[in-house]
Parts: C-alpha cells; structure tokens; sequence
C-alpha cells in the first residue's frame, strides 16, 4: 500500500477517533447537567426512584403493607446494628424497608434477589434513644428550614429536648438554598450513620433521602425540615 495512503488513513482514524471521544464526552455533560437540574428540583428524586426499584423487587417475592411509604435504608456497616437483634441477619449492602404504621421491617439481599428477613419493628411517639451512637459523644446534626415559614428548625430543636432524644445533638441550623421542600428529609452526610438516619426520620416524620443541594457541614446528620412538618 501506498505509505501516503497509509498516513491519510491513521489519521482519519485519529480525527474521527476524537470526533467520537467528544460526542460522548458531551453527551455526558448533558446527562450531568441533567441529572443536576433534577436534584435541585427535587432532592430526593434519586432516593424515591432507589426506593420505588427496591419495593417493586420486594413486592414480587411477599405481599408488602398497603397505604404507606417504607423508609429505605441501606446496610453500609453491618456491625453498627449488632446492638439491634431485629437486624441480626443483616449484611453489608442490604436493604431495609421500614413500615412504621404495619410496624414491620423487611430486610433484602439485592444481590441474591432474597427476603433475607422479615422482624417487627414498634416505633412509638414517646421518648427514643438513637441506638448505635455513643450518648457521650452524640452525633453532631444540622437542622435546615426548607420552607417560607420561620422559626420550623427551633420548634424542632425544642421537640427534640422535650423528647429526651439521646445519641444526637442538635449543633447548628440554617436555611435552605430553596423553601419549596414538601417533605422533612434526613440525611446521612457520612454514610455511616444509616441506621441512625432512619430513626431520625422516625422521629422527626420524616423520610430518608441519600442526597440534596444544600451546602454539606461537617456534622453526621442534616435534617431539611419540610413543609409537612407538624
């Protein structure tokens, strides 16, 4: 063959060969800007969708409480539930889907597609103790105002002190990047504290979400207080 015809054909393959590299590369950008977009409209879409996926999986293997929407938390450090018998059969990647009006917990292996449990679970109003934190050094939360009306992280502080909650510590508020938030999210900033997270939700009647827009301070918990916070 030709050598310049040779030289004629790697480049074009150079040439096109980039040409490809940059249509993909910017068709990853516009899934990242897209994927943006939607956390700033909706936090929590990301975590509704995980969950919706979980149940759908869950639901074709047992009959699953009607009329509610399970907290979904993921088993990240299978030894930070060892003080929860409920949770004994538990493992590392995990999920839990928690019906706090059925007061049942359904532990699922992804991998394997199995009910690895199901226990019961009694969240009542009363006084609650986080389990798995150490109360004399409590986790540090954030508490964030998602909505227009002022003085909602205070009157959660408060409602947090009447309750005698041990195992966190309320250490900084603030407002939202947005006052459009519907509902009260927690989230887990470290991902360590899951299990915490969810009984923090519990408390608060709120959901857990693994994501927002909010600025991140060095604390283990925010708490994005939602318009449906009563």
């Amino acid at each position: 063959m030709d050598k310049r015809k040779v030289i004629l054909a790697a480049v074009l393959l150079i040439v096109f060969g980039g040409i490809g590299g940059l249509i993909k590369l910017s068709k990853e950008n516009r899934q990242l800007k897209t994927e943006i977009q939607v956390l700033k409209e909706d936090p929590n879409k990301i975590a509704k969708e995980e969950t919706a996926k979980v149940v759908a999986l869950v639901g074709k293997l047992v009959i699953l409480p009607e009329g509610e929407e399970p907290v979904m938390a993921t088993v990240t450090d299978k030894e930070k539930l060892k003080d929860q018998p409920v949770f004994a059969k538990a493992e590392n990647g995990d999920k839990i889907l928690i019906y706090s009006i059925a007061q049942k917990a359904y532990i699922y292996n992804p991998t394997k597609n199995v009910i690895v449990d199901v226990v019961p679970v009694n969240i009542g109003d009363g006084s609650l103790t986080i389990t798995g934190t150490d109360v004399n050094n409590p986790l540090k939360v954030v508490l964030v105002n998602g909505t227009k009306t002022v003085g909602l992280t205070n009157t959660l502080e408060q409602r947090i002190k009447d309750k005698k909650v041990l195992g966190i510590s309320v250490t900084a508020k603030a407002t939202a990047k947005t006052t459009d938030y519907q509902k009260t999210l927690v989230i887990d900033l470290t991902g360590k504290w899951g299990s915490q997270a969810i009984q923090l939700a519990q408390l608060v009647g709120g959901e857990v979400a693994t994501q927002s827009a909010e600025d991140k301070p060095a604390v283990d918990l925010m708490v994005i207080v939602g318009s449906n916070f009563k």
